[in-house]
């Protein structure tokens, strides 16, 4: 799913013009021209149809219930870059990160594992790395402000000015960081909440300092990092859960 957005992402912003030889995010095939649509267009059909077929696995195993929650996966992929109302051009984008980088992936792929209802610690956590991963699109926004207001892009940071951006980024990871402390102290790991807190403050503090320092392409630094840090946050969280 998250392959075939980007996939999505790539050919709409490119038939939409938004993307350009002039644009300071990372380099796009088809602005490039290295990939033709009709190419692109034929690698999303190859990663939806794996998409599709590995949900239709797991609900013969779950329940069929689960085809619904892939249908809105799928399609939320397509409309958060595709029409003039496509979630990321409503300022709709950042609220996607969390249910579809935080919430779906966590608790449904806990339920299909476990064949049980995630607990409410899970769905903090859930939370906590969903609100966290939306920095990711912060970082971005704020990299593409003016480019966004130019072709009229209305991202929440387009909506609210550019200096919404690195408040936004603080604003993101202190929910971060309290929503996976509380959701470890309510699972009972005190010791691993306190770890992963310190740890977390570090991790995010470098980026709060960061996002008020770096401007243009070398955001693009920031971004990589952002997302480094889901990794290491994620694991150790893991860990912790399984120890």
């Amino acid at each position: 799913a998250q392959i075939s957005s980007n996939f999505a992402n790539d050919y709409f912003g490119y038939k939409s013009g938004e993307d350009t030889d002039h644009r300071l995010g990372f380099t796009r095939l088809l602005s490039t021209g290295e990939v033709t649509p009709r190419q692109m267009l034929i690698a999303l059909g190859i990663s939806l149809t794996i998409c599709a077929g590995s949900g239709l696995f797991l609900a013969s195993q779950r329940g069929w219930w689960l085809l619904l929650v892939g249908a809105v996966v799928i399609l939320c992929a397509i409309a958060y870059s595709a029409g003039k109302y496509s979630l990321a051009r409503t300022a709709l984008g950042d609220l996607a990160v969390v249910i579809f980088y935080g919430l779906v992936p966590i608790l449904v792929s806990y339920y299909v594992i476990a064949d049980t209802r995630p607990q409410p610690y899970l769905v903090l956590l859930a939370l906590g790395i969903g609100i966290w991963e939306t920095n990711i699109l912060v970082c971005n926004n704020y990299r593409d402000y003016q480019e966004d207001i130019e072709s009229h892009k209305l991202t929440l940071i387009a909506r609210m000015g550019r200096k919404s951006g690195p408040l936004l980024y603080l604003i993101n990871a202190l929910l971060s960081l309290l929503l996976i402390a509380v959701g470890l102290i309510i699972e009972g790991s005190w010791v691993g909440a306190i770890v992963l807190a310190l740890l977390s403050t570090a991790l995010y503090a470098n980026g709060i300092l960061a996002i008020y320092r770096l401007k243009g392409k070398s955001l693009n630094k920031l971004l990589r990092y952002t997302n480094i840090t889901t990794l290491i946050v994620g694991v150790v969280a893991m860990i912790i859960l399984l120890i």
